[in-house]
């Protein structure tokens, strides 16, 4: 690292990190090796979006927040090259001068040079869902799997994680993402196994081999090259690298394997097993206990699972269904009592506008949204893929989409929504009125037409098809 920026920082009495991302942590790694990380205040963002409330124990701030603050300390914008002059011109306009930009390239090449002086583990398997958000997807299926293999504990099992999360096994170490030691994993992991992008800053080594296990499924919202558009550029750049890092993504379908040739940056191996965590529509039952348990929900109740995905235009009304309306019409309609869940997406942070008195189970902070839906028996979602993996269930999925024309325009769809098998509702309203005029044989027809038409590869053993291919071709265990 340049020496005159890190005599700076060493000669300042409060440094603000100006950023929250990959690149702030490896600066404030570096700032820690040097023993001056306690003069980092805060780590500053423009905007509060999806980022964490803090970062090593120290808390992240928006620009208005503290931008008086930082006229009269050292700012250090830790962010990728590309997006630094942006950064610049934000500060600038709050007459903050007092900043110096990291050398991005010269800081990572750094930074992993002295990591890879360790040598590969050649039985390590480092995982990620949905960069830290805890046990689940994809990754957890294969993780169950490889224990079941291996019976001789020769694996060394880690996986990156926000915050310590009681649910993982014990055979399973826990590191917490962004830390000094999960870079130190990352560096010497045989297999990484990750369902979300890594960011631009991830460099893989010769001789790892890397396992993207894609969240996607659906045929619905456009993504990747087809929302380049709508996407911020630090994504697009991250996506690109990573897709080049990938040895092999998962397939669940025909649709998805042409959608990664055509809009991932991605031409290398395509494994057309199945999602592994599809996995779990062949075993039902025992997770529906699993969930009613964990709950306390009674038998003889239904359970209704609300999860509608992220804006990104930031309109929270979009989110007001009246959950205890749409209860007591599933009960007149189904003859029996409801529960109803109600989940967040991994990005989103903003509030749901429920009554204040609506009568739900929060169930945000479970780790395997997979169980969630397997144990649902109806699902109401308004734009999310997660529509598609529950028609495994074969079950009733409700479409609330208040805000059908702005999300159009945001993004746009693969299918148009009027040739889904999804009922579909604008108001509280229209959903009372869909939940009442269901119709179980006409739904049960066009969604069995409509997976046909999509080339659907899982068979409930798509987690045993990926430990098999690992076996055979990259480690050994």
């Amino acid at each position: 690292m340049n020496s005159e920026l890190l005599n700076k920082c060493r000669n300042a009495e409060t440094i603000f990190i100006y950023g929250a991302g990959a690149v702030a942590d490896i600066f404030y790694i570096f700032l820690k090796q040097n023993q001056i990380q306690d003069k980092v205040k805060s780590f500053v963002v423009t905007k509060s979006d999806a980022n964490l409330p803090d970062k090593f124990g120290i808390h992240t701030v928006t620009l208005s927040e503290v931008a008086d603050e930082l006229k009269n300390a050292l700012v250090i914008v830790a962010v990728q090259s590309f997006t630094q002059g942006e950064i610049e011109s934000v500060l600038q306009e709050n007459e903050v001068s007092g900043y110096d930009c990291v050398d991005t390239e010269e800081l990572l090449n750094g930074f992993y040079d002295e990591l890879y002086h360790a040598p590969i583990e050649e039985n390590k398997i480092l995982f990620q869902n949905q960069s830290g958000e805890g046990y689940g997807g994809n990754p957890k299926y294969i993780a169950e799997k490889l224990i079941e293999y291996d019976t001789d504990q020769k694996l060394d099992l880690v996986w990156s994680v926000f915050r310590h999360r009681e649910g993982i096994p014990k055979r399973v170490r826990q590191v917490l993402y962004g830390s000094e030691e999960y870079y130190k994993e990352l560096a010497t992991a045989k297999v990484w196994v990750d369902n979300s992008r890594k960011p631009f800053s991830a460099r893989k080594r010769k001789g790892q081999f890397y396992i993207q296990a894609w969240h996607g499924a659906a045929p619905i919202k456009r993504v990747e090259k087809d929302a380049e558009d709508v996407l911020p550029a630090y994504y697009i750049e991250g996506a690109r690298n990573d897709s080049k890092m990938a040895d092999v993504f998962l397939s669940g379908s025909e649709f998805y394997s042409r959608l990664y040739r055509k809009s991932f940056w991605y031409d290398g191996v395509i494994l057309k097993f199945g999602l592994p965590r599809h996995d779990v529509f062949w075993n039902m039952a025992a997770v529906r206990r699993k969930i009613c348990d964990f709950y306390k929900i009674e038998e003889n109740y239904g359970i209704v699972l609300y999860a509608p995905t992220f804006r990104d235009y930031h309109d929270i009304e979009c989110y007001d269904l009246d959950i205890d309306r749409v209860a007591e019409a599933l009960e007149k309609k189904f003859h029996r009592p409801f529960r109803m869940m109600v989940s967040r997406h991994p990005v989103n942070y903003q509030e749901y506008t429920f009554k204040k008195d609506a009568d739900y189970i929060d169930v945000g902070d479970y780790d395997d949204f997979q169980e969630l839906l397997a144990a649902a028996d109806i699902l109401i979602t308004d734009y999310s893929g997660c529509m598609y993996d529950f028609s495994y269930t074969q079950r009733p999925v409700f479409l609330y989409q208040k805000d059908y024309g702005e999300y159009l325009r945001d993004r746009n769809f693969y299918i148009p929504m009027e040739k889904l098998p999804y009922i579909k509702a604008y108001s509280n309203d229209e959903m009372e009125q869909a939940i009442e005029g269901f119709d179980g044989e006409r739904y049960a027809s066009e969604l069995k037409t409509f997976m046909g038409t999509m080339g659907n590869y899982d068979a409930g053993n798509a987690s045993e098809r990926v430990v098999q291919y690992l076996k055979e071709n990259v480690i050994s265990f």
